[in-house]
């Protein structure tokens, strides 16, 4: 799958059983620490997957069956009726990818193989498959959530006390609160304290853009910026959502239902401002940035590079496809981009930003649209076809750059 020589071949398995550091996620902390088992595969599946929502709205599934009253399995089945519309699509090479590593499942998921699916799922789910061991399956080194500033994050707390072996850290999200003209700093200062000793590395800004400088918001992501700075936090910045623009429907379900699509206003100009700002006191923490609008991909990759600095390499990172990109053409550009303005061997690779603990099949997908892309470009000419560079390169992208970038 996705591999199409056999360099790819050679250069995947090379990376295939690496550990997985997924350090941006949705995932709730409370199942990991009480380690969660799955009542059916639509709880697994579907109950909180908007790309699968979107997927079933667009083949004429009823929102009784999507966010709607039916009951589990009928909702399971809505779906499973529409998959192979959607051949292709990466909802649907993940959905397959998914049923195999996690259930040993190889057929097509249809409507004629619904029921017999079903059936083998909830099985497993009964007797051998939890959260605990989802995460060690797929051999997750690292979690980052990502936590509202003024959750008292007692499941992290009570995680470091347990025997878990995958390291959960929070993430301070701190956007809802950026959005008055009467900004409590003070509050979210003791707050980011607080994260801080909590675990935290990162903050976390999904916003449709740099806020305008000169207004309250924009002096209040530069003070979370010097903040991170100070404490060697990460900055990631998720740019170019424009949200619930079905407006009808988006007021029915609440957020986060599918309803979200690709802004197309500028970024360029506002984040450059940003970055300067910070980098004239020196105050410019490592930096995440996350592009939804391929219109300003080129731009944005381009403008980063212009505030890179020692001693870290790649401190500033053009990343990983994200949300609606998330898919082999958004990953492919990405990583060309990468490699044509930046220095692709620093780049610190893959997240799932997920909801679903079988979405760590995405990690694996990511790698072999890297191998694959990187053999293409040694057999063009375009790189060395040297083969302890290209897998030096693939396993230092898919799980040793992360590593050092969180000083784990």
């Amino acid at each position: 799958m996705l591999l199409t020589s056999k360099l790819a071949e050679e250069l995947y398995e090379s990376v295939k059983n690496l550990p997985i550091i997924d350090y941006h996620t949705h995932l709730p902390a409370g199942e990991i620490l009480h380690d969660h088992r799955f009542a059916n595969l639509w709880e697994l599946w579907l109950k909180h997957d908007h790309y699968k929502w979107r997927l079933m709205r667009g083949c004429g599934v009823d929102e009784s069956l999507i966010t709607g009253d039916a009951a589990p399995k009928d909702k399971f089945l809505a779906f499973a009726s529409i998959l192979p519309l959607a051949i292709g699509n990466p909802v649907y090479q993940w959905a397959h990818m998914e049923l195999e590593a996690v259930f040993g499942i190889t057929e097509l998921l249809s409507a004629e193989t619904a029921e017999i699916i079903w059936a083998e799922a909830e099985l497993q789910l009964e007797n051998s498959i939890s959260v605990g061991s989802l995460l060690e399956q797929f051999k997750v080194e690292l979690i980052g959530t990502t936590d509202d500033p003024y959750d008292n994050l007692a499941d992290h707390i009570d995680l470091t006390k347990s025997n878990t072996t995958t390291l959960v850290i929070p993430t301070y999200r701190p956007d809802k609160y950026l959005l008055s003209d009467d900004i409590d700093l003070a509050a979210l200062k003791k707050r980011h304290d607080y994260f801080s000793q909590c675990g935290c590395k990162m903050s976390d800004h999904g916003i449709d853009q740099i806020p305008t400088p000169g207004t309250p918001a924009y002096q209040a992501l530069l003070e979370i910026a010097q903040w991170n700075h100070e404490k060697g936090w990460i900055m990631q910045l998720h740019l170019g959502p424009q949200r619930r623009v079905n407006t009808r429907l988006s007021a029915q379900t609440g957020p986060d239902a599918g309803f979200d699509t690709i802004g197309s206003w500028t970024q360029t100009d506002n984040l450059i401002h940003f970055l300067n700002d910070l980098d004239q006191t020196d105050q410019l923490p490592k930096t995440v940035v996350y592009n939804l609008n391929p219109n300003e991909s080129t731009a944005l990759c381009c403008a980063l590079q212009n505030f890179q600095q020692g001693p870290n390499a790649g401190k500033l990172q053009y990343g990983a496809a994200w949300w609606h990109l998330d898919n082999v053409r958004g990953i492919r550009e990405q990583l060309d981009l990468t490699t044509q303005l930046s220095a692709l061997g620093a780049h610190i690779g893959m997240l799932t930003d997920s909801r679903s603990f079988t979405s760590y099949v995405r990690h694996d997908y990511y790698r072999r649209i890297l191998c694959n892309f990187l053999a293409d470009k040694a057999i063009a000419g375009e790189m060395p076809n040297d083969s302890t560079l290209l897998k030096q390169t693939a396993q230092n992208i898919s799980y040793h750059n992360v590593k050092a970038y969180l000083n784990l």
